[in-house]
């Protein structure tokens, strides 16, 4: 495969964050808080995208000839960015409903 390209996101880390459940999460001794957690995801996307990108120059200039795992690193990458999106689309939609409730 191609040199660093290791897909660490996954959907319990973008929605979880290492929260259980049942505990109150902002504030709780070991986890994370929300905003942290976000902050890794969105990291980890944009390295992968790196990754994927620097896998596409090594094609490119002939510094590697492993077609399959330059398409796996863009498919990973893609795969993460597309998860990215639709869980702020999610967010965007919950932000929303919570504006317009009645006080």
């Amino acid at each position: 495969m191609i040199n660093g390209v290791n897909n660490n996101l996954s959907l319990g880390k973008i929605a979880g964050g290492g929260v259980t459940p049942g505990s109150s999460g902002a504030g709780s001794a070991g986890g994370s808080s929300f905003a942290d957690t976000l902050k890794n995801s969105i990291n980890e996307v944009s390295k992968l995208q790196q990754d994927a990108s620097q896998a596409v120059q090594d094609l490119a200039t002939g510094k590697t000839e492993d077609v399959t795992g330059v398409m796996t690193a863009m498919e990973k990458s893609d795969m993460a960015f597309k998860t990215l999106l639709s869980i702020r689309a999610k967010l965007m939609d919950a932000y929303e409903e919570i504006k317009n409730m009645p006080i």
